[in-house]
């Protein structure tokens, strides 16, 4: 599956995308958002080895493409939570964007083509997508490819020491 636009092209990930993938997650904003990120290529090489093995799956967990801009990968959008017993309607959406592309727009297009993707490919009642209450950017992306907030969850995460809150969005058909 290949979508291509003016700005960027969504394909699924490769194991050449690792190198860019690390230098990505390893971005301090990127981290603060993450409860875990790969800290080695190793690290990241399994991570997108799991991806790739539920790409070829027939009833996948989760669907990860890359958002390509220059024929450079530049950062991906995911659905997670796929095909789970009583909530097979239903998935969790994610992205990220290498620091130099962020701000231009690239990330909600890219959440708008891929929600509607995922919407029509899984057959989906509900995408959620979750963000830290500091994460202001984040928030706006979703809320701009369509997603309402939900709520707040207060104190649902501890990361290094410290609770945060976490902001639910959705978008239901």
């Amino acid at each position: 599956m290949i979508i291509k636009t003016k700005q960027f092209i969504l394909r699924p990930i490769r194991m050449s995308d690792a190198k860019l993938y690390l230098k990505i997650m390893q971005d301090p904003v990127t981290k603060k958002g993450f409860i875990t990120t790969p800290k080695t290529l190793s690290e990241a090489k399994k991570e997108i080895k799991e991806k790739l093995i539920q790409h070829r799956r027939k009833k996948p967990e989760s669907e990860t493409l890359a958002i390509e801009i220059n024929g450079e990968f530049a950062g991906y959008v995911e659905i997670n939570h796929l095909n789970r017993r009583h909530h097979e309607h239903q998935g969790n959406v994610g992205y990220c964007l290498h620091p130099k592309y962020r701000g231009k727009g690239i990330t909600t297009k890219a959440l708008k083509i891929f929600t509607n993707y995922a919407f029509k490919k899984y057959k989906l009642k509900r995408i959620d997508g979750w963000c830290r209450t500091f994460n202001k950017a984040s928030a706006r992306v979703l809320e701009k490819a369509g997603y309402k907030l939900e709520g707040i969850l207060r104190k649902n995460k501890k990361i290094r020491g410290k609770y945060l809150d976490d902001m639910i969005w959705a978008k239901v058909k």
